[in-house]
Parts: C-alpha cells; sequence; structure tokens
C-alpha cells in the first residue's frame, strides 16, 4: 500500500509540472498580445502626430502662397535655421524658415523621422514623412516606394 502512494505522488508531480507548462504558455501567448497592442498604440500615435504635423505644415504654407515652390526638401535634407523675426525676410526665405521651425517641431514630435516635400507646380504639394520603427514590427503592405527600410511612411498631397 506504501508503494502505491509514493508511485501516487509522483504521478501528482508530473501533473502539476504539466499543468505548469500549460500556463507558462498562456502567460507567453497573452505578453506577446501585449506587446503587440503597445506597437499599435505607438504606431497610431505616431499617425496621429503625422496628420497633425502635416496640418501645421499646410497651414504655414496658405500665409505665403506665392512662395510655394520654395518648400521644397528631400528626404532627409536639414534646413538651416533662418530668423525672419528679427529681420525682413523675403517669400522665400519665410518659406525656408517656415520648413526651419517645422522640421524642428517633427522632431519633438516623431524624434528620427525625415521628410520630403515637393511642390510639383504652386499649387500642388506632396509630404512624406518617415519616422523610425522598431524591427519587431511588421510593416505590411501598404509602405510608399519612397519609404526608407525600417521605417514607417505617411504620405499626403495637397492643393492650395
Amino acid at each position: 500500500m506504501k508503494a502505491s502512494v509514493q508511485l501516487l505522488q509522483g504521478f501528482f508531480t508530473l501533473d502539476a509540472l504539466a499543468a505548469l507548462m500549460v500556463l507558462n504558455m498562456l502567460c507567453l501567448g497573452v505578453l506577446a498580445m501585449q506587446l503587440q497592442a503597445l506597437q499599435a498604440q505607438r504606431d497610431a500615435l505616431a499617425m496621429q502626430a503625422a496628420v497633425g504635423l502635416a496640418q501645421d505644415l499646410w497651414e504655414r504654407m496658405q500665409l505665403f502662397p506665392q512662395a510655394s515652390m520654395s518648400y521644397q526638401l528631400q528626404l532627409g535634407q536639414v534646413v538651416p535655421a533662418t530668423n525672419c523675426k528679427s529681420q525682413a525676410c523675403t517669400p522665400s526665405q519665410w518659406a525656408l524658415s517656415d520648413l526651419s521651425t517645422w522640421q524642428a517641431a517633427v522632431q519633438v514630435r516623431l524624434p528620427g523621422a525625415q521628410t520630403q516635400l515637393v511642390s510639383t507646380d504652386p499649387n500642388n504639394v506632396q509630404l512624406l514623412l518617415a519616422w523610425p520603427i522598431s524591427t519587431a514590427l511588421d510593416i505590411g503592405s501598404t509602405t510608399p516606394s519612397a519609404c526608407p527600410s525600417r521605417h514607417r511612411c505617411w504620405q499626403t498631397s495637397w492643393s492650395l
């Protein structure tokens, strides 16, 4: 009788270990889903910031529509700061000043972001914002072709 009790105790230990393994796997699944939710939230916040930055740039460009062709940025280009608050500036200089200020705002809201702004004619503007992402995030197939690798991109266009 004593031997059968010892055999049952060993069997219960194996059952407990199997139950702990199942519980461990369930916890890993919950953690993976939580990580995906956090990445999706971060991506949604970055998209929201991109839309706000595009609206800010559109409003800036509305002030000097005659300088719309001066609002040009290549991907990764940094515009030197121009101070038009303390000195008189031409509309083109105002455009450069706006771009410099706007790029600083982009770096605050989307650290490490790159921008591309193309005015194809005085009335049409195309904007591409690219910000770095973690390698764990799946980029998907909706990324614009001009998007650098390991970046999430958002592209828009508008008329002045």
